[in-house]
């Protein structure tokens, strides 16, 4: 099963265990119903989802909880049955600061 888009989080350090778990819950709450899967990276995490709405859904509910940006893109795959299928990337960058969003820890 292929995969619409890749949630990308990135922090300019370490993640904390608390904003780990935190974008697991929300991952999980937000993208049910969809196949998603995870990949631990350097510096964050990346969540390989099939709908690109829950992923734009999810990094929008990561921001709230936890502040940084988001920067979106996409890439042309190819065409299949008649479609153009594109994959879009959904990244977000925590702030530096620990405690960067609207409920710190």
């Amino acid at each position: 099963m292929g995969h619409d888009a890749i949630l990308q989080i990135r922090a300019d350090r370490k993640m904390t265990d608390d904003e780990t778990r935190s974008v697991h819950n929300i991952i999980g709450k937000y993208c049910s119903g969809v196949d998603y899967e995870y990949l631990d990276v350097k510096r964050g995490i990346d969540v390989y989802i099939t709908n690109v709405a829950s992923a734009r859904h999810a990094a929008a509910r990561i921001m709230k909880v936890l502040g940084g940006s988001k920067k979106e893109s996409s890439k042309y795959l190819r065409v299949q049955g008649g479609k153009v299928l594109y994959q879009f990337t959904v990244r977000v960058k925590l702030t530096d600061d620990v405690s960067g969003g609207r409920y710190g820890f």
